[in-house]
């Protein structure tokens, strides 16, 4: 099944903590935040605080706009500029201090244990070809710029901050991800252990 999503698809609810909001663009079945295996997200981060914990789960973050974060995990700190991600554990203690303003960031939360998972950003101006035999693939589109994608002969064209979901069944997909000046797509594949 492969669904063209945007804004109107998105879902916009609260933060597990309640100091924000966050715009879901797609997740596995689960009608609480505590019973998903996977989560795609964006939020918009006004202020400095405190992140929310995701028991048992692993985090990617990646900003995608603004002027970046400094992300305190546990004992650590890392500062992530625009299109740079951090990797960490949803039981760690983290929080985030901004740079100089607000920022948008998009979020991968999925559970180890049930799903492999490769994330990627693509940058490359060129035509892009993939191969991928992932349960679920999801290319999100951050470029203002159009990004067309061709899988099984099927075109689809993303605007900005659109996205393609493909789920699907033990099978072999080309993907083949074109952009007429420059691409800034994100290529998350999930895979059922």
């Amino acid at each position: 099944m492969i669904q063209h999503l945007d804004m109107a698809d998105y879902k916009q609810m609260l933060w597990k903590n309640g100091a924000g909001y966050t715009i879901e663009l797609a997740r596995s079945d689960g009608d609480s935040l505590d019973t998903f295996d996977w989560r795609i997200s964006m939020a918009d981060v006004k202020t400095s605080g405190d992140f929310s914990k995701f028991n048992g789960m692993q985090r990617i973050l990646t900003v995608l706009e603004g002027a970046g974060i400094v992300l305190n995990i546990d004992d650590d700190s890392e500062h992530l500029k625009t299109l740079e991600s951090a990797q960490f554990s949803g039981d760690s203690t983290t929080s985030c201090e901004l740079s100089d303003g607000p920022i948008r960031d998009f979020n991968l939360i999925y559970h180890p244990e049930k799903w492999c998972s490769h994330y990627q950003w693509v940058c490359e101006p060129t035509s892009t070809e993939i191969f991928s035999s992932a349960n679920l693939i999801f290319i999100f589109n951050q470029s203002p710029e159009p990004l067309e994608i061709e899988v099984d002969r099927q075109v689809f064209c993303l605007a900005h901050q659109q996205s393609l979901k493909i789920e699907q069944q033990k099978a072999l997909k080309k993907l083949v991800l074109k952009s007429e000046r420059f691409k800034q797509a994100c290529l998350i594949e999930l895979t059922k252990i």
